[in-house]
């Protein structure tokens, strides 16, 4: 277990700081930077959990790769990535209240534009319950969708790169 910390461990953390240094960048361009936070997870995440697995894999292993180590060590690059994503993005938030303001509002308006069109798709009542529920939304809750919106992905892009990685060397 310990070498898959070992190996998980610098790409995690560097994942991390990349989507930090991406969240800044967004905001300083004065771009809406939670969206495209998570749009930089998407492209983020598997990049780090393939280099993890196979740095774990070149590294640590000898050359070998069995499927479940793959997805251990891929489980905490990514784990670790959206651990410090939504920290970050929750310490962000409580300390710069108007982005979260302005990101409550961005989605108030797409609801509102976009409201005939959703009320066909789904209906009235499901309509009126999403826009009360985003009206409600707090810190908490943008943190952990950042937080989801990386697991999962990580998830997904594991188990393909593990089996891809997967190798085990006859001696």
């Amino acid at each position: 277990m310990n070498s898959y910390l070992r190996a998980a461990w610098p790409f995690g953390l560097s994942g991390a700081g990349l989507c930090l240094f991406g969240f800044l960048t967004m905001y300083a361009l004065d771009v809406e930077p939670l969206s495209m936070n998570l749009i930089l997870g998407y492209v983020f995440v598997p990049v780090f959990v393939f280099f993890g697995i196979k740095s774990f894999r070149d590294g640590f292993n000898g050359g070998n790769l069995y499927f479940s180590q793959g997805m251990s060590v891929g489980f905490f690059v990514y784990s670790l990535m959206a651990l410090l994503s939504a920290l970050y993005v929750y310490v962000f938030l409580h300390l710069d209240p108007p982005t979260f303001e302005a990101f409550r509002q961005v989605n108030l308006k797409l609801m509102e534009d976009n409201r005939q069109i959703l009320e066909e798709q789904l209906n009235e009542t499901a309509y009126t319950e999403t826009l009360a529920s985003l009206s409600a939304m707090s810190i908490l809750d943008v943190a952990t969708n950042d937080f989801l919106r990386k697991i999962f992905p990580g998830l997904f892009f594991t188990i393909i790169i593990s089996i891809i990685l997967k190798r085990t060397v006859n001696t």
